[in-house]
Parts: structure tokens; C-alpha cells; sequence
């Protein structure tokens, strides 16, 4: 029986670490599809975790619902995958995704927005 354990770990081990490196991939590449945003004056800064992208506002811009549409589109187009962008005060900076409050969130899968609470 105790040689059993060391078989069954040997075996989920490569799995643990291959998930690890494909969620950095698409972080990465996730980053780089949202970079764009940084030239935008009222975005202070950006947090990417996982399919979640966070944006501080400081101000909002007259095309607030354009930005955060097409930020979410690009994100899902790069990536494959299903992205939510939720937008918060710049002072959040150690905001968790889901809790409130926040702005607003855009959620975008297969090159569609699915949903989005940006009305302003």
C-alpha cells in the first residue's frame, strides 16, 4: 500500500505544474492584448489574475462603455477564453475580483460581449 502513494503522485505532478505554466501563458498573452489601455489618461493601472482583467479609473472618459467593450472583445480574442474587465476607483488598488463595490464589469467570451454593467 505504501508504494502505491509515490506512483500516484509521480503521475499528478506533471499535471500540477503544466496547469501553473498555462496560466501564466494566459496572463501573459492576456497583458499584452489589454496594454493599450495604459495610454488611456484616466486608467491609472491595470492587474491581470487569471481571465480577470482589473482597471483603476481616475475619472471616466466620455467613451467609458466603448473602452471597456473593446478591451473585453480584444482580451477573448486573444486568448480563446471567456474575460471579465471590471473597472474600479484608481484607490482600490487591493480590490478582489467579484467583491464590491466596482464600477462596472464586461464580460466577453468566443469574440461577443455576453454581458456588461458599464451604463453610464
Amino acid at each position: 500500500m505504501v508504494r502505491i502513494y509515490p506512483i500516484i503522485l509521480l503521475l499528478i505532478l506533471p499535471f500540477i505544474g503544466s496547469a501553473q505554466v498555462h496560466a501564466s501563458a494566459l496572463e501573459k498573452e492576456l497583458k499584452k492584448s489589454v496594454r493599450y489601455l495604459e495610454k488611456i489618461p484616466e486608467v491609472k493601472w491595470l492587474k491581470v489574475k487569471k481571465n480577470n482583467v482589473i482597471v483603476g479609473w481616475k475619472g471616466l472618459p466620455s467613451q467609458f462603455n466603448l473602452i471597456n467593450t473593446e478591451a473585453a472583445l480584444k482580451a477573448t480574442q486573444a486568448t480563446g477564453r471567456t474575460i471579465d474587465i471590471w473597472s474600479v476607483r484608481h484607490t482600490q488598488k487591493k480590490w478582489i475580483t467579484g467583491t464590491r463595490p466596482y464600477l462596472c464589469k464586461t464580460t466577453a467570451s468566443r469574440g461577443k460581449v455576453r454581458a456588461t454593467s458599464c451604463n453610464f
